[in-house]
């Protein structure tokens, strides 16, 4: 099964906001960080609020239901004046968004603040079931077994966003609410504002999202998971899966490689399934090829990841680069036409590190790249020793 690198990868990897980026991170003395850029629809407005959070192995779901119970407080107050809302757990933070009329300003940042307050008195049970669903079926098969594996081995501290049998099993309201306290303060929030706001007004609106100078209570207890391991699936076939981590300015690249490297795998056929993904790893980018095959076939699945990076540097040309390039950049350039829009490709390339600027540079790299450069990092990937795991029948 191909599964190739597609619009959320892209915006994991290297994104901001395009042409229209903003020109840097206003400064608040005390936090806390706040960018303002202008979008074309001078109506709408939209905030966006990332609160970087990194949980411990024991902690580990913990923000993914503190947005879920966010994002049920603020799509509530969002209908009433006709706005959108949402908050999700991400990789790098969980981030709290809204928009709606640029007249609206007070309002949005209300629902805001109603949604980054703190979580209830009782752990949402059904989130929490979600959370279990969605562990359970990603450990209960083959693929969610191996990329498990892979994800620890590629990053060994970066726990799953969606929590562990263990975490799940221990998460209560003072854990939820400790992990709260110490990561929703002033210092540690990311603010993008998109819309015709003068940054005078954007200043105001941060005031009004009732953030804190400093925790009130003791840090959460941390320390490793020990009652989460992964089972060992019975299979019947034999499952491969390798992470080749990509150097920093070279994930441009990479998407283009995945995406050819795709096209090829899906036209060359085999009796075996052979996938390629881009994944962000522990504060990283990772190409990973999977594969899995039958007895019968295992050799010949070996044979082929042992030589489709050899084989795809033979035969790209300029022709593919330059369709693969131009593809990338349109979806960028399709995903920041509106104020929404904006706000996310700026608001991931932040948290991800790569600053509010990062689509001017993604698309200056997609211009500079060409059919020599895309085949020497498929040699390099050629020639780079994998990290790997496998599962046998």
């Amino acid at each position: 099964m191909l599964i190739p690198a597609h619009l959320p990868l892209l915006l994991a990897v290297a994104q901001g906001a395009g042409p229209q980026a903003p020109e840097g991170v206003l400064p608040i003395p005390g936090g806390p960080e706040l960018a303002v850029v202008r979008a074309a629809a001078p109506e709408v407005a939209s905030i966006r609020v990332a609160i970087p959070l990194a949980e411990e192995e024991t902690e580990a779901g913990a923000g993914f239901l503190l947005a879920a119970e966010a994002d049920a407080r603020m799509r509530a107050l969002a209908e009433r004046i006709g706005a959108s809302a949402e908050a999700r757990r991400t990789s790098h933070a969980v981030v709290y968004h809204v928009a709606g009329a640029a007249s609206e300003l007070d309002h949005l940042a209300s629902i805001l603040r109603e949604g980054m307050g703190p979580p209830g008195a009782v752990v949402p049970e059904a989130s929490l079931r979600r959370l279990r669903m969605e562990h359970e079926r990603r450990v209960e098969t083959p693929r969610g077994v191996l990329a498990a594996r892979l994800r620890r081995a590629l990053a060994p501290s970066a726990p799953s966003v969606f929590g562990t049998a263990g975490s799940l099993d221990r998460m209560s309201p003072s854990r939820l609410l400790a992990v709260w306290d110490h990561t929703h303060l002033r210092g540690e929030a990311r603010v993008m504002v998109a819309g015709s706001v003068p940054p005078e007004l954007a200043l105001l609106l941060v005031n009004d999202l009732g953030l804190r100078d400093e925790p009130a209570g003791p840090a959460p207890a941390g320390g490793d998971d020990t009652g989460s391991p992964l089972p060992e699936p019975e299979v019947i076939r034999h499952w491969v899966a390798l992470g080749y981590p990509i150097r920093s300015g070279d994930e441009a690249g990479a998407l283009v490689a995945a995406r050819f490297l795709g096209e090829e795998e899906e036209a060359g056929g085999g009796d075996f399934e052979v996938g390629i993904e881009i994944w962000e790893a522990g504060g990283g980018t990772a190409l990973v090829v999977t594969g899995a095959a039958y007895p019968r076939s295992r050799e010949a699945m070996e044979a082929r990841l042992a030589s489709m990076f050899a084989e795809a540097a033979r035969s790209i040309t300029e022709e593919d680069v330059r369709r693969l390039s131009d593809a990338l950049r349109t979806e960028v350039l399709l995903a920041g036409r509106t104020p929404w829009g904006l706000a996310e490709l700026v608001g991931q390339a932040w948290d991800a590190g790569r600053g509010t600027a990062g689509t001017d540079d993604f698309l200056r790299t997609l211009d500079g790249l060409g059919a020599v450069g895309i085949t020497g990092l498929l040699g390099a990937l050629d020639r780079a020793a994998p990290v790997r795991e496998e599962l046998r029948p």
